[in-house]
């Protein structure tokens, strides 16, 4: 399998390159989306480069935690198609990488590292992904030896139980937390009766197997009350219904901080063959200062920032803090205490260890290199990829002396590396104009089609929307043309944020529209059918008479 050659001169696209299905909803996307909140913040680049697994087959959109850092500085999304140099590639959940079948050709690292976020091995003996293979597939696909970072003891010894032939990380990659400044510490309890609570996504894998032992740890009584953020269908399954004294908030349907300050006691009992690898949703209930209440196997986790028991022992525990207010306390504050140390700046501090420090200057946005000799320019935006030639015939005969013209290429197979080569093809377009040659019309910047990114619409529009507002803020285009069959929403936003005149052309052979493409072409001030588009002196004319 061919690997992308190492550059020799020095020189990098990215600091760190961060690689992963972005579909999955839970804690490998929280994690990482933690992570590169803390490189931006350090002024460390990061690339998102998304790779399907099959962890999961359904056509989810980008987790939403993704997609709250795309809008990050020093942030920028790739596919796996782009070329990349980084000085580190981190590939979170083996699973992802050992099942995709994307390849990797123009992605190369100084060092990569495997985040083992999942347990090689479960309880029952069940194996998730074979250690030894995976660590040869990195090889062959990056042509580098892999380090071996679990993020905690229980996945280690889960490794171990496969393998001692892979290079494991001498420390932990431990999760980090983001612990909100105005998140106080508990003086007392929240009502009348213990409020017991638990969030976490809602598969059986996440509930006790038994009636029986849900029934214990979350007592259908007036005694108590439940609280379940996440959903709980695997558990009703079992039950045969919802409880009466349980009140239930789907998956999603509360930030988590917030239900978790509205909970005295958070338990988490779960299926005896799941093995938890660290336990972001168990940090969460730590830093919100709940009284956290788990397996006994967690403890080498949270050690005595939490409690263990077996579901039949939790009534038990719960009763007996209830009635001593002052050890409820102590064991809160224990508990914020723990959460707090797993600090952003521990992250900083390790990816300084694999050779990537935070610059003492903040890095100029590479991606969105723009020609800097534009002037008040035309802002064209080609679509499909059928649709590129039309788009070039326009930039060539808008582009004049007074006026710039700079043109933003949305593709499947991006050419370019996100823009950054705009500087030097304006350079070398000033140099053929001076020369008195016909300039060759190539894109200033281009951007990933859907198909490119392999994800879900709502998601890639949002990354769409989010790319063309950043570029025009920082061209403050003097006219927006728009060339392709179909207008997805984004490029309209970005045309009326523009404030200025924006149109449509829609290239020869386009289909008639729709109801909504109709709706869509009212946003421009003009929109050109597919017949004037075959004669492009009357699109032009159309364009510079507009005012």
């Amino acid at each position: 399998m061919a690997t992308a050659p190492q550059r020799t001169d020095g020189r990098y696209d990215v600091d760190v390159v961060q690689l992963s299905d972005f579909r999955l909803p839970g804690g490998t996307t929280s994690s990482i989306a933690e992570e590169v909140r803390a490189q931006s913040a350090a002024g460390i680049t990061t690339a998102l480069v998304h790779t399907a697994g099959n962890i999961t087959n359904h056509p989810h959109p980008w987790s939403a935690h993704i997609r709250g850092v795309l809008d990050l500085p020093h942030v920028r999304v790739a596919t796996h198609r782009d070329r990349l140099h980084t000085k580190l590639l981190v590939i979170r959940h083996p699973t992802v990488i050992w099942s995709t079948m994307a390849t990797f050709d123009r992605i190369s690292a100084d060092e990569v590292v495997v985040v083992v976020n999942h347990a090689a091995v479960d309880a029952a003996g069940t194996r998730h992904y074979p250690v030894e293979e995976t660590d040869r597939r990195v090889r062959d696909l990056f042509g580098r030896d892999p380090i071996w970072a679990p993020i905690g003891p229980v996945v280690r010894g889960t490794v171990l139980e496969q393998t001692t032939r892979v290079p494991l990380r001498e420390s932990d990659w431990v999760n980090i937390f983001r612990v909100p400044d105005d998140l106080g510490t508990r003086t007392g309890f929240l009502g009348d009766r213990p409020i017991i609570g638990r969030h976490s996504r809602p598969e059986p894998g996440k509930w006790p197997a038994t009636r029986r032992d849900i029934r214990a740890a979350y007592p259908d009584s007036e005694k108590y009350q439940v609280e379940i953020l996440g959903g709980a269908w695997a558990a009703e399954k079992i039950l045969r219904g919802r409880p009466e004294h349980w009140h239930v908030v789907p998956f999603g349907g509360e930030d988590p901080m917030r239900f978790l300050q509205r909970i005295d006691f958070w338990v988490y009992m779960h299926h005896p063959d799941l093995k938890e690898a660290f336990g972001r949703a168990a940090m969460e209930a730590l830093a919100a200062g709940c009284v956290a209440v788990m397996p006994p196997y967690m403890e080498e986790l949270f050690g005595d920032a939490a409690l263990y028991a077996m579901p039949q022992q939790v009534t038990g525990i719960v009763d007996a803090l209830w009635k001593d207010p002052e050890r409820f306390l102590a064991q809160s504050r224990r508990a914020q205490e723990f959460a707090r140390s797993f600090t952003p700046q521990m992250h900083i501090e390790r990816l300084g260890e694999l050779g990537v420090h935070a610059p003492k200057t903040p890095p100029a946005e590479k991606e969105l290199a723009v020609p800097r000799r534009l002037d008040g320019p035309t802002l064209v935006i080609s679509t499909q990829e059928e649709a590129a030639a039309t788009a070039a015939a326009v930039v060539d005969g808008l582009r004049t002396p007074r006026r710039g013209a700079a043109w933003v290429r949305i593709a499947e197979r991006p050419t370019a590396s996100g823009g950054s080569a705009a500087a030097s093809d304006a350079a070398s377009d000033a140099a053929s104009d001076s020369a008195g040659e016909a300039p060759t019309v190539r894109p200033d910047v281009e951007i990933s089609s859907q198909a490119g990114f392999n994800t879900h619409h709502a998601a890639w529009s949002d990354y769409l929307g989010s790319r063309l507002t950043q570029l025009v803020g920082a061209l403050q285009p003097g006219r927006v043309v728009v060339v392709g069959p179909t207008a997805d929403d984004a490029l309209v936003l970005a045309a009326r944020r523009a404030g200025t005149s924006s149109f449509w052309v829609r290239p020869p052979g386009a289909r008639e529209l729709d109801e909504e493409a109709m709706t869509a072409a009212r946003s421009f001030s003009r929109t050109f059918s597919p017949e004037e588009a075959e004669d492009l002196d009357t699109v032009l004319e159309g364009i510079v008479a507009q005012r």
